[in-house]
């Protein structure tokens, strides 16, 4: 306790803290012209390459159309080159787009990061500020009321006085609030700064993928013009050979499958019509159903189709259906001749169904890892015996399905491949 101390003295300390404040927040008003300019410069740079994004999407919409259209004049080996040629343009306009997202999101980082710099600063000078405030303050506690009353002339000086210590209390309570609000800010910036980083890592992993894929394309291009040299007899023959390798296999799997006799019970399975199965692509257009159509009584020895095929360029993201772990992955391809399901992924959801991902370009899940609804899994495309690129999605009883490396096969011998009792089939569209 100091009774020589000047409550006068208290204002001028109390002028000179708010003076404080006022000069940290003009400074950080102020606060360097670059940062602004360099944050303004890179939000043209993010516009302008949205522009191109949008253009990109235009031309890639050009290319499924051209897609869709040629694949309804499929059969001869000039439409299947031009196919080829056309999904490798869409691929490296997928590229193009994946580019400068990444561009999009590296700056976008930048920006978050100079929005970083101006809240740090901008807390550093108000600590500052409030710190010298708050010390003024607390000399203020350390006079009583009574000696104020003492050593003021008259009760009018006291009670102004006493409004400038409100005034001071006003002034560090909002000091206290901006700096708050800006600790938020700050902690937001972070936080949106990590999703972008996270962004990014993702966004070049599908750039690595797109370009792995865009490669397969043309070796496969390379590879049919090498193995048909160049010639429209050479091509059908080729076609008619994969066609009955197919059917034989096929003819071969259901017979070992009905003699699987696993029993399946129904009381197990979700209820038909419950939604537990999502869409497992952005964009769904169904190419052929379940079971016995018409497609399936032209192209399938047994009349019967045992999934879902959704009408998918390659390279399009492929996702899991539901949560759940993988089963297995395989690739029917790395026995020439097996023409079946190609690349393939199967998931057990843990709920009685399990789900099959086949003819993809890309798998991008392992065995044994868990899965999220909605994860990718890998990329569509035209392994194993398609007639185009499409995903094939079959849903399984689990309790009826087994994993097998399929040691008595004549035509994928030793291929690892998922087999089921027939009763264990069931129709996708029930359950998404």
């Amino acid at each position: 306790m100091r009774s020589g101390f000047k409550p006068k003295l208290i204002g001028g300390g109390i002028i000179a803290a708010a003076a404080l404040v006022l000069a940290a927040a003009a400074l950080t008003a102020l606060a360097p012209a670059a940062r602004a300019d360099r944050a303004a410069e890179l939000q043209v740079k993010i516009d302008e390459r949205n522009q191109q994004i949008r253009a990109l999407e235009e031309e890639i919409a050009g290319y499924q159309k051209s897609l869709n259209e040629n694949a309804k004049q499929a059969g001869s080996l000039q439409s299947e080159i031009k196919q080829i040629e056309t999904t490798l343009k869409k691929l490296n306009a997928d590229i193009k787009i994946t580019e400068n997202k990444i561009a999009n999101a590296e700056e976008k980082i930048q920006q978050l990061g100079l929005a970083i710099d101006h809240k740090s600063l901008s807390i550093e000078q108000n600590r500052a500020s409030l710190e010298e405030s708050l010390r003024y303050w607390r000399e203020t506690e350390e006079i009583i009321l009574l000696e104020q009353l003492i050593d003021q002339q008259t009760l009018a000086e006291f009670w102004s006085e006493e409004e400038k210590l409100n005034k001071l209390q006003a002034q560090i309570n909002r000091g206290l609030g901006d700096l708050r609000r800006e600790r938020t800010e700050l902690s937001d910036s972070k936080t949106a700064t990590e999703a972008e980083q996270k962004k990014l890592l993702a966004l070049k992993n599908q750039l690595a993928d797109q370009k792995k894929i865009a490669n397969q394309n043309r070796a496969e291009k390379d590879a049919l013009l090498k193995e048909t040299k160049n010639e429209e007899a050479n091509y059908r023959k080729i076609l008619a050979a994969r066609e009955a390798q197919k059917n034989a296999f096929t003819r071969e799997l259901e017979d070992f499958e009905a003699q699987l006799q696993i029993a399946v019970d129904p009381s197990k399975l979700p209820s038909a019509g419950s939604g537990v199965l999502a869409w497992p692509l952005d964009s769904i257009f169904v190419t052929q159903l379940f079971g016995r159509t018409e497609a399936a009584k032209r192209l399938y020895v047994s009349g019967s189709h045992n999934g879902v095929d959704f009408r998918a360029a390659v390279g399009t993201p492929v996702k899991a259906a539901r949560s759940g772990v993988v089963t297995a992955v395989g690739n029917t391809d790395i026995q020439p001749g097996c023409y079946s399901y190609g690349q393939w992924v199967l998931i057990d959801h843990q709920n009685g169904l399990s789900t099959l991902y086949a003819h993809l370009s890309l798998i991008k899940v392992a065995a044994g890892q868990n899965v999220f609804v909605g994860q990718l899994v890998g990329y569509s495309g035209r392994t194993g015996y398609a007639t185009g690129p499409h995903l094939h999605f079959t849903v399984y009883a689990t309790e009826g399905l087994r994993v097998e490396r399929y040691v008595n096969s004549i035509h994928c011998k030793n291929v690892t491949i998922p087999i089921a009792d027939p009763k264990a089939y069931l129709d996708p569209m029930i359950y998404l």
